[in-house]
């Protein structure tokens, strides 16, 4: 399979992300600012567009792209490791939040 261009502001896997925007609707579905979320591996079905969420626990529970991610998100730690689809690499498990106020 080809490897399609990284977008622009793209996020490596296990970038931590603080919310510091609520959209329509965020507080219906449990979100708070200062919620944490971390970068999942990225799909080769869904492509680089397409970025996943994962939450504390290693769960992948959302999708958006860059734009939106970079809009309603602050980046607060960024990863040495640059694997994109985690070949090889074990999957993203529980996270404890690093313990920064919004």
């Amino acid at each position: 399979m080809k490897e399609t261009k990284r977008p622009t502001g793209f996020l490596y896997p296990k970038t931590v992300l603080r919310l510091i925007r609520l959209f329509p609707h965020a507080k219906k579905k449990g979100h708070h600012i200062g919620e944490i979320r971390r970068v999942g591996y990225y799909s080769k079905k869904d492509g680089l567009d397409v970025i996943w969420l994962v939450d504390n626990s290693g769960e992948y529970t959302w999708t958006s792209d860059h734009s939106w991610v970079m809009k309603h998100f602050e980046i607060i730690e960024s990863p040495t490791n640059r694997s994109i689809y985690g070949k090889g690499k074990p999957p993203l498990g529980v996270f404890k939040a690093p313990t920064q106020s919004p």
